[in-house]
């Protein structure tokens, strides 16, 4: 048996076509692609296959990933290969590694989740927002009611922020958010409480949102760094303080 991770990117039309449907596509192009997936065992056996983090509906990304087993294989370009025959437009698989017996599932290893973050034409707002959002996200504090299952709960996004960068000539803003199973935030709710801190409303819809990447939390030789959980590049780490 071998474990695999999967890296693909998500754009398009597709982008409005919900995670769970997101799931059963994958499972019907696995079959069509004749992989050797492993299944459960049981009265209802299913494939063993896991997403790292669920897509919210409306966005797109150039780093989702699915850990699957199969019980044999020709090697990992072999599998890529495969899966994007029979792909449809939209959904292209850019990368497959190879994972140890150790590894844990990459949906209990996220650690966060950068995304760039614009407004759609249609919905830009009349005042420099940039500069607004930056004075809003120096603050020390940065309260909001997040919904759980439980009901609604105060927190404070501020230590949710792991890093942002704007870019004023195309409008736009990086944002590295926290993402895991303790503390998720979402861009979304990012932007809703700094539209409610100048008293303006505020719908997600106005937004054009861009995930590009998922990070896991690597503690080695003394340092702390997030990294993509298939790295293509060492830029592409981010050192935390502490």
């Amino acid at each position: 048996m071998n474990k695999l991770r999967v890296k693909f990117t998500k754009h398009g039309p597709i982008k409005f076509v919900g995670h769970l449907d997101v799931m059963r596509y994958f499972q019907k192009a696995i079959r069509r692609a004749e992989i050797d997936i492993k299944y459960s065992e049981g009265f209802s056996p299913h494939q063993l296959l896991s997403f790292a983090q669920p897509l919210s509906v409306g966005v797109t990304s150039d780093g989702e990933y699915l850990d699957m087993t199969v019980n044999s294989m020709v090697s990992v370009t072999d599998v890529m290969d495969r899966l994007n025959a029979v792909m449809n437009e939209g959904i292209k698989i850019i990368a497959v590694e190879e994972l140890d017996e150790t590894s844990v599932k990459a949906m209990t290893d996220v650690y966060a989740a950068r995304y760039i973050a614009k407004f759609r034409e249609t919905s830009k707002p009349d005042f420099d927002w940039i500069s607004e959002f930056e004075k809003y996200l120096s603050k020390d504090t940065l309260p909001a009611m997040k919904k759980t299952k439980s009901g609604f709960k105060e927190i404070d996004m501020k230590p949710m922020i792991f890093d942002y960068k704007f870019d004023t000539q195309k409008q736009e803003v990086m944002l590295l958010l926290s993402m895991s199973s303790a503390t998720t935030l979402k861009p979304a709710l990012l932007f809703e409480g700094f539209f409610k801190s100048m008293d303006r409303e505020f719908s997600v819809s106005m937004l054009s949102l861009h995930r590009i990447d998922i990070y896991k939390l690597v503690e080695k030789d003394n340092e702390k760094y997030i990294e993509p959980f298939i790295v293509t590049d060492s830029s592409e780490r981010f050192y935390l303080n502490g």
